[in-house]
């Protein structure tokens, strides 16, 4: 499903979209928009990633430990 939205472009945007023909402005658009969600998402599991890791840091995990919760959870007790 689809869905129409107005926005607002700054005049130098608004150019460089007056290039591109009518029937490939939106597909334009929600392409740059895809591309711009995917990197923030990357962007966030990062950010996520690297407050794990210093959590991590704080409060070392051994080997042994993290060994039994992957079997743990191999054998669906998570």
């Amino acid at each position: 499903m689809s869905q129409r939205i107005n926005i607002i472009v700054q005049d130098d945007i608004w150019r460089l979209l007056k290039r591109i023909p009518h029937g490939e402005r939106s597909r334009t658009i929600n392409q740059a928009l895809r591309e711009w969600v995917v990197n923030r998402r990357r962007l966030d599991a990062i950010a996520e990633m690297d407050e794990y890791r210093d959590t991590m840091a704080a409060e070392p995990v051994t080997a042994e430990e993290i060994v039994r919760w992957v079997r743990a959870d191999r054998d669906g007790a998570h």
